[in-house]
């Protein structure tokens, strides 16, 4: 080596004797521990020869006689070519990279520098000897190697290639199991899960109350009819001193009366009606014109019936404009054949159905094929129940009597703020027509349904719609006959624009008697008019 390399002493690992040179610490092992001895001091090897027992110590316990990280090992081996080559390439490349412009050498390593080139490269091999050690480049690959093939999880081995590993990390990953190597994760998952399934029972059996609500204000709970209907709620109004007790008595009669000949007993009736709205419109100062169908009798709800029965006291109200029409009431009459038995003689030609005896013609219209849409939808049944009607099944009534109806549909609000102007325009135009009868239009929308009997026309062109409420009693509808009271009362049917926002509306319009029995068969499937038309 071209390098000068320190003089060191040694000490005997057997004995702990220190100072030793080189030749000193050699001939100590032969002298002291190896001349004469019959066995190894390092192992159990025995029988051997002081130059065999040399040789062994010399190859089998190097690290016991040389001292740690030595840079020349005492005895030769087969590293000193190697530690020579390593020494010799610093040596090479200091002489020709570190030499500076002064004549100093500077240490690759570190900022020291030094005035020749043995003394830098002492100053390597002593003070930089981790960094140069070739053993440590030789071990740092496997450590290496060793640590990438171990799992940073579960700490598993033993992985041929680092795919597999890769693969293996991945499976940690995507496990959908909780393993015990997280358990506050796994109790909050648990905990979650158990508040989650609480809130989705809560709200199942919040929703199952609503819906068992709305189906006993639809009356589709099967709960009460009619006559229950009423005879409980006479029963109250008697408590609460509404009604004396032979008026109680009076109208229990009666209604045993009315639902025996399925005629109405007219206790809610109002007749003669649009003359008295006509004249009290007309006398407004800021009324262009009033447009009125040609007669109608209004129906309000009973004790029987509130709550639930305005599509039958709308249709009744429909039906008491038809009953003035010689054409019309022969096709109405025609239901009282047709509707269901009927006991005692039959009713006169002015009679008006009773709301059981209407239920009964609706059946027995799905009877014969007409809405089987609807009828799937109420269940088949209406007799005795308190299930809401609607539009179509007016066109159902009407269509079974072979009167020709048009249903039209305000599927959407035509303006901005939400109203319908759209129906308000339909509504005069139709009003408008010169005919020589005009019935009333059934208006329905969600959750109520009333009887459009006219229009006002104001000056300004503003148009009011005058609608009859079933809700309204008879009473209300009396105080048009008085003078100081008949503009109160008017304002209760006169309906504007922006009073008129639900989002859907539909209407039943009476168009004549059907010619053939094409159309009646034709009209068993409803069909309807959307306005405005999508295009």
């Amino acid at each position: 080596m071209a390098a000068k390399m320190p003089e060191l002493n040694y000490s005997c690992e057997i004995c702990g004797t220190e100072g030793l040179s080189d030749e000193e610490m050699r001939m100590h092992i032969v002298v002291c521990h190896l001349k004469g001895a019959a066995s190894c001091p390092f192992c159990d090897l025995e029988d051997v020869t002081a130059e065999e027992m040399l040789t062994h110590v010399n190859t089998a316990h190097l690290d016991y006689l040389t001292p740690e990280q030595e840079l020349l090992s005492f005895i030769d081996d087969e590293e000193d070519s190697d530690r020579s080559e390593s020494v010799s390439h610093w040596d090479f490349s200091m002489k020709s990279q570190n030499e500076s412009p002064s004549g100093l050498y500077s240490c690759p390593i570190c900022a020291q520098s030094f005035h020749n080139t043995p003394d830098l490269e002492l100053h390597v091999n002593i003070e930089h000897k981790d960094i140069l050690s070739p053993t440590k480049y030789n071990q740092e690959p496997e450590q290496v190697e060793k640590m990438c093939n171990i799992c940073p999880i579960c700490c598993m081995t033993n992985f041929k290639t680092t795919e597999d590993l890769g693969l293996h990390i991945e499976d940690h990953f995507n496990q959908k199991v909780i393993t015990p190597l997280t358990p506050d994760v796994s109790c909050d998952r648990l905990l979650a899960r158990e508040i989650e399934k609480k809130d989705k029972e809560m709200r199942r059996l919040r929703e199952q109350h609503e819906f068992e609500l709305l189906r006993a204000q639809y009356g589709m709970d099967n709960e009460g009819n009619f006559k229950e209907q009423s005879l409980t709620n006479m029963q109250r109004a008697v408590y609460s001193g509404e009604l004396s007790v032979a008026d109680y008595y009076e109208r229990q009669i009666e209604l045993r009366m009315a639902e025996s000949s399925g005629i109405d007993d007219s206790s809610s009736c109002t007749k003669d009606i649009v003359p008295l709205i006509m004249t009290v419109s007309r006398s407004c100062t800021n009324v262009g014109q009033t447009l009125m169908c040609t007669t109608v009798d209004h129906y309000g709800s009973t004790y029987g019936d509130k709550g639930w029965g305005c599509g039958y006291r709308n249709m009744q109200m429909m039906l008491s404009s038809l009953l003035h029409h010689t054409g019309y009431n022969e096709q109405l009459y025609k239901q009282w054949v047709v509707g269901g038995p009927i006991r005692g003689e039959m009713p006169s030609r002015s009679a008006m159905p009773s709301i059981s005896r209407l239920q009964q013609h609706i059946e027995w219209a799905w009877g014969q094929g007409f809405d089987v849409q609807g009828c799937d939808q109420l269940g088949g049944k209406l007799f005795n129940t308190r299930k809401w009607i609607g539009a179509t099944e007016v066109v159902t009534v009407l269509s079974s009597l072979r009167i020709r109806c048009e249903l039209i549909d305000f599927h959407r609000p035509t303006s901005a703020s939400g109203s319908h102007p759209e129906l308000f325009n339909w509504v005069l135009e139709y009003f408008q027509a010169n005919d020589d009868f005009k019935p009333p239009l059934y208006l329905q929308h969600q959750g109520h349904s009333r009887t459009i009997v006219g229009v006002e026309q104001l000056k300004d062109g503003t148009v009011f719609l005058l609608l009859l409420d079933p809700s309204h009693s008879p009473h209300q509808m009396a105080e048009l006959r008085n003078t100081s009271s008949a503009m109160l009362a008017l304002r209760l049917i006169r309906k504007s624009l922006a009073a008129m926002k639900a989002k859907h509306y539909q209407i039943v319009a009476i168009c004549g008697i059907m010619d053939n029995e094409i159309e009646y068969q034709q009209s068993k499937v409803l069909r309807s008019m959307r306005v405005p038309q999508e295009r």
